[in-house]
């Protein structure tokens, strides 16, 4: 039977192994998520061709995978990071 802590790791961004049960890293779980709020529509788009609208964004998304379409909407993604670079990130997540 395999311990947890016989499990190795690595930070997403120096490399460096991590072994679980040591405190030494920090997992980081990401959601994004697409604009929530409800469409707003003008009186100039509700007076358009409406059919001609939804075909085009059928042909635009035709060929696409559902996982692709899925992380258009939303995504989650799970990184560890060593402490340095934990420390590093939370200040300046985007640098």
């Amino acid at each position: 039977m395999t311990n947890h802590q016989d499990a190795c790791l690595f930070c997403h961004r120096c490399g460096a192994t991590l072994t679980p049960g040591r405190g030494e890293f920090y997992v980081v779980i990401i959601t994004a998520i697409a604009d929530p709020s409800p469409p707003v529509f003008t009186e100039e788009d509700l007076a358009g061709d409406l059919e001609a609208e939804i075909q085009a964004t059928l042909d635009a998304i035709r060929g696409m995978s559902e996982r692709e379409l899925a992380e258009q909407v939303y995504r989650r993604l799970v990184i560890h990071l060593c402490g340095r670079c934990y420390s590093q990130w939370i200040e300046n997540p985007t640098g």
